[in-house]
């Protein structure tokens, strides 16, 4: 079911009414759908702990200052990462915010830029897929320990759910098999499929994965990497922004919902057993009311799977997939 702006803005406004002391994590909020969440969860909330990792000391300062103004209440933590295309680095980041913080209730993950190219970084894997997947996941399970000692853990991945594609199960990393296509279905299946596992391991039964599509933002601000040609360039910027403006949504209005997502009752987790007929509580991607891994749309319903998935699921993919991306952390980390 669709839920209208009002609506988010509704349970994003009582957020505050509902108590104090939230502690936020925010990937890739200095711009664009990002930094819509990270003001409207600055704004909406008493007295939250914000740790935000962005590229920038400078930037991150000048940013944190502006939030300042929306609430004096506020505590932010820069934590810089530089290249997060790198999955190092993104251990790196994690590794600051576990030695600052006790616990860690939202934690919310946008970051990404715009190419068609292939890059390798010198970790082996294509950067833009890990940007959007591989390094996120590195987040997620470094600071697992953290998000349970959470009431209530939630995580965002904003990239795009249910949208899920064909993967290689032989070429996970795409090595032989690299297309913008084929990179961009990898990310987004394999963010749905690790969402799926991660959430049954041990000591994870009360976290909540958002997996979300912002649908068409038009003031995105994100970055558009080397592979663009000049003229594709004048393209995006000229043509298709300004057309993304034109039909979708506002940054603000997207970032609004991302705080929904990560916010509201229908997204909860239902232990087994426990019916939720008759209520909001959506359908998680496994199909169950308050399965607890959910595919939110850009109208803030929840899509239970698709074709892909389907098959995924039935040829096992989401267990492999787990257990290449657990490989490839430990693979990165003997260096």
């Amino acid at each position: 079911m669709a839920v209208s702006y009002s609506d988010v803005l509704l349970n994003n406004t009582s957020l505050a009414d509902a108590g104090s002391g939230v502690t936020a994590v925010f990937v890739g909020a200095t711009a664009g759908i990002g930094l819509g969440a990270l003001r409207s969860l600055t704004h909406h909330t008493t007295a939250p702990t914000i740790y935000i990792v962005g590229r920038s000391r400078k930037s991150l300062d000048s940013l944190m200052a502006s939030l300042q103004m929306l609430n004096s209440g506020a505590t932010f933590h820069a934590v810089v990462a530089k290249d997060l295309t790198l999955v190092a680095d993104a251990e790196k980041a994690a590794a600051e915010i576990i030695r600052l913080a006790s616990r860690v209730d939202l934690l919310i993950m946008s970051p990404g830029y715009i190419d068609f190219s292939h890059q390798v970084s010198p970790e082996g894997i294509d950067r833009l897929i890990a940007i959007r997947y591989y390094s996120r996941m590195r987040f997620l399970v470094s600071l697992a320990p953290l998000l349970r000692k959470s009431p209530s853990p939630r995580v965002v991945s904003v990239l795009a759910a249910g949208m899920e594609g064909k993967l290689f199960p032989d070429d996970l990393l795409l090595e032989k098999n690299f297309s913008a296509m084929n990179a961009a279905a990898a990310a987004t299946t394999m963010t749905t499929l690790f969402l799926e596992e991660f959430s049954k391991q041990e000591g994870n039964d009360r976290l909540v994965c958002c997996h979300l599509y912002p649908g068409w933002v038009g003031d995105t601000g994100m970055r558009v990497g080397n592979g663009f040609s000049a003229w594709l360039r004048v393209v995006l910027e000229w043509v298709v922004a300004p057309m993304m403006r034109w039909v979708g949504y506002t940054s603000e209005e997207a970032g609004e919902r991302v705080v929904f997502a990560a916010t509201n009752g229908r997204f909860r987790r239902l232990k087994e057993g426990v019916s939720g007929e008759g209520t909001m509580v959506q359908k998680g991607v496994d199909g169950r009311i308050g399965g607890g891994v959910y595919l939110v749309q850009d109208n803030s319903s929840a899509k239970t799977q698709n074709e892909a998935l389907r098959q995924a699921r039935e040829d096992g993919m989401a267990k492999r997939v787990f257990d290449h991306t657990m490989a490839q952390f430990d693979e990165i980390n003997k260096g």
